[in-house]
């Protein structure tokens, strides 16, 4: 009786550690509430937001946030935005500015360069690897690490620098 006690108390602890630890890494719905909203007046940016705006010309989500392992060993993570277009136009590329903190050492200058029609939405095909092993990208490497650890979004801020608009 007392091992069949022990086994479900060990099982039962198991089982609470494991939900205890599952909140703590970054998941699709804590990036999810992320997201960036402009208003647009011809080609010109003229009102952007990080909160939800009605019927935004572009809105910007940054979906693909993911730690991978190389085949050497090395660590990485892949981090990629996506524009939505509402602009009644084609955009051909954009520049996208993710910074993950305070110093200019914890940001990335994301470029999507692909078409991307009326109505929506660029892919993730196409992403950035922030890789551990490259000494210019160490400071944003644990920074990201350090986000995706601790779930934390609030770090993370979306601007849109350039769009690229298709010509006629």
């Amino acid at each position: 009786m007392l091992k069949f006690s022990l086994f479900y108390f060990f099982l039962f602890q198991i089982f609470w550690n494991s939900l205890a630890f599952s909140n703590s890494y970054l998941r699709s719905e804590h990036l999810a509430v992320l997201q960036y909203s402009c208003y647009l007046e011809d080609k010109a940016i003229v009102f952007c937001s990080a909160k939800e705006i009605a019927d935004p010309h572009i809105r910007v989500r940054l979906p693909l946030f993911e730690p991978i392992v190389l085949e050497n060993g090395i660590k990485a993570f892949r981090v990629m935005a996506t524009i939505e277009n509402n602009t009644k136009r084609n955009l051909s590329g954009a520049r996208v500015n993710l910074s993950f903190g305070e110093s200019d050492q914890h940001s990335l200058d994301i470029l999507i360069s692909e078409k991307i029609i009326y109505k929506a939405k660029s892919t993730t095909k196409k992403s950035h690897l922030i890789r551990s092993d490259v000494p210019i990208n160490l400071a944003l490497f644990d920074q990201l690490d350090h986000i995706y650890r601790s779930a934390d979004v609030s770090k993370i801020s979306i601007a849109v620098t350039e769009l690229i608009f298709e010509e006629r």
